[in-house]
Formats: C-alpha cells, structure tokens, sequence
C-alpha cells in the first residue's frame, strides 16, 4: 500500500476508538513494522507505512507512571490521577486512573474500562483489593474540549 491509500482513510474524529461489545480500546496496528497507536492514524508514526488496520487491543495493561491532579477540569473534579499506560498488545495510553490508593506500587497491572464516551482504568484487584472502585471519581458525562 502506497502513501496516497492514506488519503483514502477515513479522518481520525471519525474512525471508531472504542469496542463496546469487547471493552477494549481500538487502534491502529501498522502492517509493515507492527507499531500499535491510538487512536488509529492514517499513516504508522514508526515507519511510515499506510498499511494501519484496526483492531481492538487487549483489555490489561500496566501502569508506568501517574500523578495527582489538584486543578478541576470539565468533567473531572479535583483531584483525579491520571497516568500512562502500556496496554498489553498495544500502545502508551494517557488516560484518567480510577481506584488508585496511597500504597499502590507503579508500575501496576490495571484493566482498560471503556463506555460510549470515554475510558479509564483501574488497578487490577490483588488479594486485598475490593473488585469495584468505592466511589472514587467516577467519569461524568461532560467532556473536555
């Protein structure tokens, strides 16, 4: 595939990024060198090839750094932790980090969680870990511009 079957891609606001069915996020996985990006681009910021398919990625992944944000945002009341997370098969997400305490060591496993509108994820439960995230911050409705 040649780059002008680029121009052919539907635009980034338009490509799907999310697998509701599977709660995953979708992607863009280069056919030539394999490098994985979300969402999806029309070109592999790698090597330059136009040969991107999506598909969804793996719904774990590990947390390899966060912060706490003091500064409320739309749609996010401070404060709020958000991180990088290399998700298993797949790129370096940013997103907002749910159910995260004082004492959890990074890097961390977490679980990708995605609704129609947005994602999150939340550290994978260990043996004393309750399974939901106790109220912590939940994602509103409101997004960001």
């Amino acid at each position: 595939m040649d780059l002008a079957a680029a121009l052919d891609c539907a635009p980034t606001g338009e490509r799907p990024r999310f697998d509701l069915a599977a709660g995953a996020l979708v992607g863009g996985r280069c056919a030539d060198c394999g490098g994985t990006a979300w969402p999806a681009r029309a070109v592999c910021h790698r090597c330059g090839g136009a040969d991107v398919r999506l598909g969804a990625f793996s719904r774990t992944g590990t947390l390899v750094s966060c912060t706490r944000v003091m500064v409320s945002r739309p749609g996010l009341e401070a404060p709020y932790v958000l991180g990088q997370v290399r998700v298993d098969d797949g790129p370096v997400v940013f997103g907002q980090i749910l159910g995260l305490d004082d004492t959890e060591m990074v890097p961390c496993p977490v679980t990708v969680r995605v609704d129609a509108a947005r994602y999150w994820f939340t550290p994978d439960p260990g043996p004393d870990r309750p399974q939901d995230d106790a109220g912590l911050h939940a994602p509103t409705d409101e997004r960001q511009n």
